[in-house]
């Protein structure tokens, strides 16, 4: 039988791969630091080939058998759990703050922004047109007045005249009862049941006061007719519940109230 050259050439190739692999496999064994590997690659004699063979399964089964009984033992191991009771009663209320979605009322700064346009040659403050231009000087009007140590709070809207109802567990509240404080992009807002610092005038209220389930009822008028035009989509309030001595992220984490 004639061989052809294609054949000849694949078995040659064959040949040369075989030993390339023993060799791969054979200097592997050499280097590892694995135990009886080196034994089996250095042995010249057949019997001490199969023995460090036999080595080798030996003691890599005895290890396979205590890392399977490790594992086993590890998920059969008991989970125990302590479990204990803490009693809080009376629970504190939460703090509850407030603002109206406009940070600015229009007829409290309409006077001061006109005259404001008027010293300074502007035909802006007039209130009639507000566009990009308009908005661009009454920013400049309050950067002044800050620049002035003037408060921007005589702007926003004030409590009393936002809220026409309160009570807490249907006793009445007032105005006094509310901590303002100043949103960078809300103006004027006011928390209820805060907990100040080094101050003992003020009682933080809890949810169980004058046998209530803790029950706070606000209603306010938002004078949605004061807002400045196309400053702010929309009309309402936001509003937060937030623990009591925590500063409330009310720009982040606030909730519109229609």
């Amino acid at each position: 039988m004639i061989s052809s050259p294609i054949s000849d050439v694949a078995e040659a190739q064959l040949k040369r791969k075989l030993p390339h692999r023993l060799s791969i496999i054979r200097e592997f064994a050499l280097n590892t630091t694995a135990h009886a590997l080196p034994g089996i690659a250095r042995s010249e004699s057949l019997h001490n080939r199969i023995f460090w063979s036999l080595s080798f399964i030996s003691f890599t089964g005895i290890m396979m058998y205590f890392v399977v009984k490790a594992i086993l033992a590890y998920f059969d191991y008991p989970t125990s759990m302590d479990t204990s009771f803490i009693s809080e009663w009376p629970q504190e209320f939460p703090a509850f703050s407030f603002c109206n979605i406009s940070p600015l009322r229009f007829d409290l700064f309409r006077e001061p922004f006109e005259n404001y346009s008027i010293m300074r040659n502007m035909t802006t403050g007039n209130g009639s047109i507000w566009d990009s231009v308009t908005f661009l000087d009454l920013t400049k009007f309050l950067i002044e007045s800050l620049n002035r140590n003037e408060t921007l709070d005589k702007y926003s809207y004030s409590l009393s005249s936002m809220m026409y109802k309160c009570s807490f567990n249907d006793i009445p509240c007032s105005v006094n009862d509310f901590i303002p404080f100043t949103s960078f992009v809300y103006g004027l807002c006011y928390t209820f049941n805060a907990a100040l610092q080094n101050n003992t005038d003020r009682a933080i209220v809890y949810a169980n006061q004058d046998g209530g389930d803790g029950k706070l009822s606000i209603g306010l008028y938002i004078h949605s007719h004061q807002y400045v035009p196309s400053l702010m989509e929309g009309f309402g309030a936001v509003g937060l519940l937030h623990d009591n001595t925590q500063l409330p992220s009310i720009e982040s984490a606030g909730v519109e109230l229609a």
